[in-house]
């Protein structure tokens, strides 16, 4: 599996030509996007620490730990 990031405008506009979503919803979700994806949920917070009182992970440590498990496996 690899990422590919793609640009919050160009994935909207994708939504609207290739999928056929309605205007509003496709600006919805390009605005939405955008404001997910701007860096301020880059940083990890302490609430995992304060719900299941230990330190988060990053979710790339998660990715690498559980694919080399094989729990992904076909």
């Amino acid at each position: 599996m690899r990422y590919a990031p793609v640009p919050a405008a160009e994935y909207g506009a994708a939504l609207m030509r290739d999928h056929g979503l309605p205007d509003e919803l496709g600006t919805f979700l390009t605005d939405l996007f955008a404001t997910l994806l701007d860096g301020r949920n880059a940083r990890l917070g302490d609430g995992v620490h304060r719900v299941l009182g230990r330190a988060p992970r990053d979710f790339a440590d998660y990715v690498r730990e559980t694919a080399g498990s094989g729990a992904w496996a076909d």
